[in-house]
């Protein structure tokens, strides 16, 4: 009785432990609601969507394949194009790099040699200026006992040695032995012009003498130093300066007195390649 009151008592747990399970009871089992039959069409079309949205990552895979792989393929295009450009514009540099070193070095040399010419140069010119002052001076020294006579009036057959010792004579007072004078001759004038006289004495105290009475000569005759073209040419330059009241030519010299000097010492002795405003300028600050 106690058994059959256990199998008894179990089946009532049993039964109320399967009245509490879900789904237990059948009858009150809730059963979810019925889908609607998925017809061929709707199959059709899921399947077909999956097929686009694979497809569609497909080609989104693919054409990111392509550009990943074309974007590589110009990379490295490019970076080889670059490789070869840098490369040539290197091998430019370097070379004119060396070409501007070799003419630097051709540059240096051709200085060096410009400087050797400038010093030789240099060199020639004092050498030109010693020279020309030197044959200046000789050519002047060689005429210190000359005198230049203008205006005296030119014949046929004149005895020019014996009427200038008469001349000096007359118009002057001075008594001239006849080896007091050495030569004496015409030299070549401007056209239609009387040719002036060069005349040789044969010392210079014979010379000073003539020269400082040659006041007393008549008929627009003159007696003159007989100047070099260079010296001649000096003194057309100190007169044009303007700033000299005299200049004169004394014993193979160029001199020039200054204006309004308040100096005593107002007499600049000057020479063929001087700076002549240079010159008056010291001379005038003293």
């Amino acid at each position: 009785m106690s058994l059959g009151k256990n199998q008894a008592g179990v089946k009532t747990v049993q039964s109320l432990l399967a009245a509490k399970k879900p789904g237990g009871n059948k009858d009150q089992q809730e059963k979810p609601p019925k889908r609607d039959k998925r017809t061929h069409s709707d199959v059709s079309e899921e399947k077909s969507l999956v097929k686009q949205s694979d497809l569609k990552e497909l080609v989104t895979s693919i054409v990111s394949q392509l550009l990943n792989t074309l974007k590589d393929s110009i990379t490295a295009e490019f970076n080889s194009k670059l490789r070869e450009k840098t490369g040539q514009l290197q091998d430019n540099v370097d070379s004119l790099n060396l070409e501007n070193h070799l003419l630097k070095e051709k540059l240096r040399e051709k200085e060096i040699k410009i400087k050797e010419l400038d010093e030789k140069v240099e060199d020639c010119n004092l050498r030109s200026v010693d020279a020309l002052k030197s044959a200046n001076y000789n050519e002047q020294y060689s005429r210190k006992h000359n005198i230049r006579i203008v205006n005296y009036p030119e014949k046929n057959n004149e005895h020019l040695h014996a009427e200038f010792i008469n001349l000096v004579k007359k118009d002057l007072k001075i008594n001239l032995e006849p080896t007091d004078l050495i030569a004496i001759h015409r030299i070549p004038g401007k056209e239609g012009a009387i040719r002036p006289i060069i005349a040789k004495v044969r010392n210079t105290d014979t010379k000073i003498k003539i020269m400082r009475s040659k006041k007393g000569l008549k008929k627009d005759i003159k007696f003159h130093d007989d100047i070099t073209q260079k010296n001649l040419g000096l003194m057309s330059r100190l007169n044009l300066t303007g700033k000299l009241e005299n200049v004169w030519f004394y014993n193979c010299s160029v001199y020039g007195k200054l204006q309004n000097s308040k100096s005593g010492n107002q007499r600049i002795k000057f020479d063929l390649f001087d700076n002549i405003e240079e010159k008056i300028r010291k001379k005038t600050a003293l």
